[in-house]
């Protein structure tokens, strides 16, 4: 489905390559979670490989827009893979998170808090934001992880990672993890 949206000539940027894998990786893990839940495999699937769609028409500098630039582009075609874009990055809404996220941009943080308000979080929702966390580019691992790298990379403490992230998360997680009697780390084969 991917395909259908990739700019010409994708494949020959160096961090569009990276989205695309990542993406996939996304997308296989909330497959196989889907299979185990009885959520639907191909959505959750689709939903993955959709979620970072923005990215491969931004510069490294203007990545932060990525959510709101996904959803754009979807919204037409798909209100289900619109709302995965823009919602993707931000298990809990919160007015100074996203201010950060945006790179004190107040006008795209505006935006997305005034689209983000709009959408219930479902099933699918969650999926994609746990599958974002624990997928790299080549391998799954753990969401606190993830977390280190994304603290590092982005400049957050670590109390605002924990709120707006980690415990969100974890909740998730276990959610998933219950549903389907299964630890979400043991069904990815997370050490």
């Amino acid at each position: 489905m991917i395909e259908k949206y990739l700019p010409d000539n994708w494949n020959n940027n160096e961090r569009a390559v990276i989205t695309y894998n990542h993406s996939l990786m996304v997308a296989r893990a909330a497959k196989l979670i889907a299979s185990k839940c009885g959520l639907d495999e191909e959505l959750a699937f689709n939903y993955g490989e959709m979620h970072d769609i923005g990215k491969f028409f931004l510069s490294k500098n203007e990545i932060y827009k990525h959510p709101r630039l996904g959803y754009n582009i979807i919204l037409n075609d798909n209100m289900g893979i619109a709302n995965i874009c823009i919602t993707h990055s931000f298990p809990i809404i919160n007015e100074k998170h996203i201010i950060s996220f945006c790179h004190n941009d107040m006008e795209e943080a505006e935006l997305l808090i005034n689209i983000l308000s709009k959408i219930p979080t479902n099933d699918y929702i969650e999926l994609i934001q746990l599958c974002d966390k624990l997928s790299t580019i080549n391998k799954y691992i753990k969401i606190e992880t993830k977390l280190l790298w994304y603290q590092e990379k982005h400049h957050i403490s670590f109390s605002d990672l924990q709120k707006f992230y980690c415990i969100p998360l974890n909740n998730i997680k276990e959610k998933f993890s219950k549903i389907c009697n299964i630890d979400i780390y043991d069904l990815l084969g997370i050490e």
